[in-house]
């Protein structure tokens, strides 16, 4: 056994010893008895030690697997994309204030590469039950990417990198070596960008080879020279930490949170980092040293990724660029690590955390480090030919006037007016200048557009809130109207009059309720229907995830987007059949 297999299950060995974590102590006894009489293990106990449902994976060479977690973005389409927050927004006198050139809070952009649809059938299969139910009025669908449930493992990487000669060659591959002890579950480390990148091209490879109707591809049915089949790569940084915050399975504050959120069951407090993350404790008191462990010992974050805080940090795909002003600065550096490892102590561990590493240590050779690993991605070409057609018609629709308001029609629309005197002018110079403000004309509308957007979902939560006012501004008069009849059988006429004042004041309160509701619905029109119905689609989707309000709120937003078509037609609204329709459509109390 070579040196690296000895001190790796010696490093295991150590940790059960230690009661490093419940699931080891499990697992790990059980290993070691195969592993003294020769036997192999069961190669899904080492590749998915934990599987969730919504789970996909690809084969490896010698029967392994690499699994992977979906994960969507509601998207009109693949040029659309969503605003996320990357790093920490850090304070003065905080720890890593300092260092907020590294790690400190921006914004960028994230979407998926591939629909439902793009997927194979078994992928689809799997995944379809944990997406939001799409209707056909909504412009919005999930788009996907997929990432690494797990850290690549040594068995995994030895697995594909045996393969990189016969591939090369179209030699027999070697004979697969069984398994026989736990240290095939640690991930891989100690090896640096290059060796990262290589093994993804050596897998792509041999996934192209031998499974390539799993792999998902960008345009499903088109021709293979459309180039939109699905690659394994380095996930980009915006990839990695979308997916390590929560992604859309949070909302839209835990999102920006310091680390996603870590929900203990019966209780309203967060459970402690540790038992999610590997990392040093030994400040803490706890006398345990810090050390790699298998992957899966841990608790997944709400995506169902493990070991995305501590154990290994990871590669992403970029190359390094400091934070300037709240967006990435224009040089470039080393590499980009994220999520820290096991030396790291708690108080430094975040899910915008990251590092710089240079590609290339100081002799000259490439760096390696024994805390850095790495995850997989599953990406596309960004523009395949199957997706010119859709990509072109999206394009055509950003920056025009029309996409504003319902008062300009396509025809009508000053941009492409615009466009038209730019094609017929027959002086150069002048035309060269008229694209440049037409270019700047629809940069501003899109930012323009961006912010209304925001807006009209902004409007239907807060329409929603008035609705659910409303109806509690309607509970308290009737047990007020109770309260009084009571009194008024019992004699007691003053109460009976408090009573009254109470009332009076409450029904004023409730109308200035319904009138704001109205007015919000006159708001409701000023945008597109087209720009309604994706925000309220977006509105849904965070809802969901209030597991209090949430149902009774979706109620009203519903209504209300329902109230604001027919407002859009009549230009007016009852607000006594507004307050029956908000009332009749109360969700029942638990």
């Amino acid at each position: 056994m070579s040196e690296f297999r000895l001190g790796a299950l010696a490093l295991i060995l150590a940790t059960l010893s230690l009661g490093a974590c419940s699931q080891a102590e499990d697992e790990q006894p059980k290993a070691a008895a195969k592993a003294e009489t020769g036997q192999p293990l069961a190669a899904d106990k080492l590749d998915n030690p934990k599987p969730l449902a919504g789970d996909v994976s690809l084969p490896l060479p010698c029967g392994g697997e690499i699994v992977f977690r979906p994960v969507y973005v509601l998207a009109q389409g693949s040029l659309d994309d969503r605003e996320v927050s990357l790093g920490y927004p850090f304070s003065e006198g905080e720890a890593g204030y300092k260092q907020s050139f590294i790690s400190g809070y921006r914004r960028d952009f994230i979407n998926g590469q591939f629909s439902l649809a793009d997927l194979a059938p078994q992928w689809q299969q799997q995944v379809s039950p944990n997406l939001p139910k799409v209707d056909a009025k909504s412009p919005l669908k999930p788009m996907m990417y997929f990432i690494g449930k797990y850290e690549v493992t040594a068995r995994q990487y030895a697995q594909v990198m045996a393969q990189a000669q016969a591939l090369a060659s179209g030699e027999q591959p070697p004979a697969c070596a069984p398994v026989t002890d736990m240290a095939g579950r640690l991930p891989k480390v100690k090896l640096s960008r290059f060796e990262a990148e290589r093994f993804a091209a050596v897998y792509s490879a041999w996934l192209m080879q031998h499974h390539r109707a799993l792999l998902p591809v960008s345009g499903r049915g088109s021709k293979a020279e459309d180039g939109g089949i699905g690659f394994v790569r380095l996930p980009t940084e915006v990839e990695w930490e979308f997916a390590a915050r929560g992604g859309s399975l949070v909302s839209r504050q835990e999102l920006e949170g310091r680390l996603f959120p870590r929900k203990v069951e019966g209780s309203d407090s967060e459970g402690p980092l540790a038992d999610w993350a590997v990392f040093n404790q030994v400040a803490g008191g706890t006398g345990q040293a810090a050390r790699l462990l298998p992957i899966g010992t841990k608790l997944p974050n709400p995506l169902g990724l493990f070991d995305v805080i501590g154990n290994a940090a990871e590669m992403v795909q970029e190359s390094f660029q400091l934070v300037h002003a709240g967006r990435r600065q224009g040089a470039y550096g080393g590499f980009v690590v994220k999520g820290g490892n096991y030396l790291e102590g708690e108080g430094t561990l975040f899910t915008g955390m990251r590092r710089e590493y240079p590609l290339f240590g100081a002799d000259g050779t490439e760096q390696r480090n024994e805390t850095t690993g790495f995850r997989l991605a599953i990406g596309a070409l960004s523009a395949p030919r199957s997706r010119y057609q859709e990509l072109f018609e999206q394009w055509q629709k950003e920056g025009r006037l029309a996409s504003l308001t319902d008062a300009i029609d396509d025809a009508q629309d000053p941009t492409k007016r615009l466009d038209g005197i730019i094609a017929s002018a027959t002086d150069p110079r002048l035309q060269a200048e008229l694209g440049l403000v037409n270019e700047e004309l629809k940069r501003n509308v899109s930012l323009i557009a961006q912010q209304r957007e925001e807006a009209a979902g902004n409007l239907i939560q807060s329409a929603a809130l008035v609705a659910e006012t409303i109806n509690n501004y309607n509970i308290r008069l009737t047990n007020l109207r109770n309260t009084q009849a009571k009194a008024q059988a019992a004699g007691d006429q003053t109460s009976a009059r408090m009573y009254g004042a109470a009332i009076a004041n409450g029904r004023s309160a409730l109308d200035g309720a319904v009138a704001i509701y109205i007015d919000n619905l006159a708001s409701g029109t000023r945008y597109t229907d087209a720009v309604i119905q994706a925000q309220f689609q977006r509105v849904k989707q965070e809802l969901n995830l209030k597991p209090v309000l949430g149902k009774s709120l979706e109620s009203r937003a519903t209504l209300f987007v329902r109230h604001v078509g027919e407002y859009r037609q009549q230009r007016r609204a009852d607000p006594a059949t507004i307050l029956k329709e908000l009332l009749a459509s109360a969700a029942p109390r638990p």
